[in-house]
């Protein structure tokens, strides 16, 4: 469902002597409802309003799920510690018939300068993939 549509605040709207206390709210009102009415349908992005990083990584694993690769994330941020991370999109570069296989989890240690990926399952061993990848602070 969709918000009705947003009506703001005029100070002609109101009497001459409510217009000046009118125009004050206004200012600061119309602001933070437009912000919120836009958030709340269908204008929130992951990027800008949840705390993570979006990243595409490729990896190719072994018949064990261990990367064969050295797959690893670059953070900017190198004092936060990354609660989770998330495949949204999976791309087989070597072969596009051949699919995952499973639900794609990732096993990972931060370090100082990013995230090393240690093992990754549900991928086709020796198939080389583009991840996207959410991670969470």
């Amino acid at each position: 469902m969709l918000l009705p549509n947003f009506q703001r605040l005029y100070s002609n709207d109101y009497a001459p002597e409510q217009q000046a206390l009118i125009s004050k709210l206004a200012a600061s009102l119309n602001i933070g409802i437009d912000t919120l009415y836009q958030a709340l349908n269908k204008k929130v992005s992951l990027n800008d309003n949840v705390d993570c990083i979006v990243k595409d990584v490729e990896v190719i694993v072994g018949a064990d799920g261990v990367p064969t690769n050295g797959a690893s994330l670059k953070l900017t941020d190198t004092t936060r510690s990354i609660i989770g991370m998330q495949v949204i999109r999976a791309s087989n570069l070597t072969n596009t018939s051949i699919y995952p296989s499973g639900g794609i989890f990732i096993t990972y240690a931060q370090q100082q300068t990013g995230v090393s990926i240690s093992h990754v399952t549900g991928l086709q061993a020796s198939n080389k993939y583009s991840l996207k990848i959410v991670a969470y602070y």
